[in-house]
């Protein structure tokens, strides 16, 4: 797996790019020991990398998901989640727990969106486009729980 990610310090590094002075102050950050991949593709949680995670409020990842596949199908009981979609056509499903009506959203590629999921809401995605596409994930626990449900593509079906 080649996975990299480049860490820009907020008050030093922007500093340094908008008056044009030197970058000797940007690094290149390691992250493949915090990163899992499987068949959907990966995701990480750059902020371990950091071993800042503790400190910090929010769980924050980036994972990136596979033409075809299937993310989620799971809700939280603790967190709410937003979900940042970079890039490419997604079919997003979600229900509330004792729901029964899955209901669903398409997010077209030209249309990048920010979706905020509640706590106890069963959620999945899948991409229906043929490139790869990249998401960014933040909870608003720091460790936040996963309960599995069944598939929403098949309830919906």
């Amino acid at each position: 797996m080649s996975v990299s990610f480049t860490n820009i310090t907020a008050a030093g590094i922007r500093h340094n790019l908008y008056y044009g002075q030197s970058m000797a102050d940007v690094r290149k950050i390691n992250f493949q020991h915090v990163a899992r991949e499987d068949e959907r593709g990966w995701g990480a949680n750059p902020f371990k990398a950091f071993d800042i995670s503790d400190t910090a409020s929010l769980d924050i990842h980036v994972v990136s998901l596979k033409p075809g596949c299937i993310r989620g199908n799971h809700y939280h009981t603790d967190a709410t989640e937003w979900m940042l979609i970079c890039n490419g056509t997604v079919r997003f499903l979600w229900k509330g727990v004792e729901e029964k009506t899955v209901r669903e959203i398409i997010i077209r590629d030209n249309e990048p969106a920010l979706l905020e999921i509640p706590s106890l809401i069963e959620h999945a995605l899948r991409n229906e486009g043929n490139h790869e596409i990249y998401l960014i994930v933040m909870n608003s626990s720091s460790e936040p729980d996963m309960i599995r449900c069944p598939s929403l593509f098949e309830l919906k079906t």
